[in-house]
């Protein structure tokens, strides 16, 4: 285990830092994205050399935030940064060398094993790239228009379009912070959250046609079958946030997706009201996550309704 630090901290081990570079989770989201973009461009402004790791499974959403900052040919990376990632477990294959040498983790998952030399994990944080905000603050960044698409998709995204309770002020003021570039909230809230491909309404329509309800409606059950994921063509893009379906029904306090993998694995995604805690119910299967927005994997699909709806239930039965 690691130290922790504070904002200031992370800024003086950055700006002591040179050679750096910044790694994205598994299957990354617009926050881990967003956060590398912006934290990349940041350095970078202050003259340092950083660059982003390659991600495998980035989707064509989010390429463009960290794609331009691959690193360049021979390129020896000197510290080693992770941005929304976890733990271990959610690295990706071309970044499992790098374990052990993390200089510095920012995060803000509740679950964090301060698996860095020095960390940064804010839990309070509505979407790690608040914490990001305030790094480049603290190290006297400027923030340009590139920067704050960057912050902006991260912050939004990981707060549902400030919608979920892990929206704060503070996710607020970095994007309204993020607004006096000259960024256009109004298009890239309808980008990213009204626009939906023909795989993604398709895949929608499947979910609700197929939910299931357990404890008096209490607890929602969707599975993704890789069937319809293929007959339907939907990428990770067209997935991506679908979890928070089953959440909105009215009277749901436990929302399960689960999404069978290719190899016939399991990912699950738990979603839930202020009664529950999502996190502490996937801890208990070998994942973490959020307060209200939590993940596991299991070997496979039949495992995880087993496993999810058992302790959904012992939710309401003592």
């Amino acid at each position: 285990m690691g130290v922790p630090v504070t904002v200031p901290e992370a800024a003086r081990a950055l700006l002591d830092a040179d050679d750096i570079l910044i790694l994205t989770h598994r299957r990354p989201d617009g926050d881990t994205a967003g956060c590398a973009g912006a934290l990349c461009r940041g350095l970078r402004a202050l003259g340092k050399r950083a660059f982003i790791l390659p991600n495998p499974e980035i989707t064509k959403r989010y390429a463009p935030l960290i794609t331009p900052c691959y690193p360049e040919d021979g390129f020896n990376p000197q510290f080693v940064v992770t941005t929304d990632i976890a733990d271990y477990g959610l690295f990706t294959d071309n970044a499992k060398c790098y374990e052990g040498r993390i200089g510095l983790a920012i995060d803000h998952h509740r679950s964090n094993p301060l698996f860095g030399g020095k960390n940064l994990v804010a839990p309070e944080a509505g979407a790690c790239a608040e914490v990001i905000y305030d790094v480049l603050m603290a190290m006297g960044v400027p923030l340009t228009l590139e920067i704050a698409e960057s912050l902006y998709v991260g912050v939004s995204t990981d707060t549902g379009c400030f919608r979920y309770s892990n929206t704060t002020p503070h996710t607020h003021a970095v994007a309204a912070a993020c607004l006096t570039t000259g960024l256009d909230g109004g298009e890239w809230n309808r980008v990213l959250f009204e626009t939906k491909s023909r795989p993604r309404f398709e895949m929608e329509r499947i979910i609700f046609d197929t939910m299931e309800f357990f404890e008096d409606g209490n607890i929602a059950l969707a599975t993704l079958y890789r069937a319809d994921i293929d007959r339907t063509a939907a990428t990770p893009d067209d997935l991506d946030s679908i979890a928070a379906l089953p959440r909105q029904i009215e009277g749901v306090e436990i929302g399960l997706t689960l999404t069978e993998n290719r190899d016939g694995t399991c990912k699950a995604s738990v979603r839930t009201t202020r009664e529950v805690d999502a996190s502490a119910l996937c801890q208990q299967c070998g994942g973490g996550g959020h307060l209200r927005a939590a993940g596991a994997s299991f070997a496979s699909l039949a495992e995880a309704r087993e496993r999810l709806l058992s302790l959904s239930r012992a939710v309401y039965h003592g």
